[in-house]
C-alpha cells in the first residue's frame, strides 16, 4: 500500500549580493520568508570558521534558484561571479534583481540571464506566493 507523504519543503532561494548591500539583502530576505519561501544568504548561513567556497557550494545545491542583487558593488564582486558560475553548473534558474544599474551592465557571464528591476521585486513576490501553493 502506498501512502501519501506531505511535503513541507520550502522552496529556496539563494541570495547572491555585496556585503554592501546587506541592509537591501536582508529586506529581500524578509520579503521571500514572508511569501512562504526560504532564503540561503551567506551572510547568515555561514558560521565563523567554515569553509567560504564549501558552504556556498553546499547552499546552493539545496536552492531550487539563484536570485542575484546586482548593484554597483556586486557587480564587481567576485564572490557573486563565483555563485552564478556554480548555479549555472547546477542548472538552477538565475534571475537578476537590478538595483542602480542598467541592462547592459550585466557581467559578461550574467548577461544572458533574465532580470527585472528591484521596482519589480513586488511581482516577483506575487509569484512566489503561487509557487510555494504547489510546493
Amino acid at each position: 500500500m502506498m501512502t501519501s507523504q506531505s511535503t513541507t519543503a520550502k522552496h529556496q532561494i539563494f541570495l547572491s549580493h555585496s556585503r554592501q548591500d546587506k541592509w537591501v539583502c536582508h529586506q529581500i530576505r524578509e520579503k521571500i520568508e514572508q511569501a512562504g519561501g526560504s532564503v540561503w544568504v551567506d551572510v547568515f548561513d555561514i558560521d565563523a570558521g567554515r569553509n567560504i567556497s564549501e558552504e556556498i557550494k553546499a547552499g546552493l545545491r539545496k536552492s531550487d534558484e539563484l536570485l542575484v542583487l546586482l548593484s554597483p558593488a556586486s557587480i564587481q564582486s567576485d564572490w557573486v561571479k563565483h555563485e552564478a558560475g556554480i548555479a549555472d553548473a547546477l542548472d538552477l534558474p538565475i534571475t537578476l534583481v537590478l538595483m542602480h544599474v542598467k541592462l547592459d551592465d550585466r557581467p559578461k557571464p550574467l548577461k544572458d540571464r533574465r532580470a527585472i528591476s528591484i521596482n519589480e521585486l513586488p511581482d516577483y513576490f506575487d509569484a512566489m506566493g503561487g509557487l510555494m501553493e504547489n510546493v
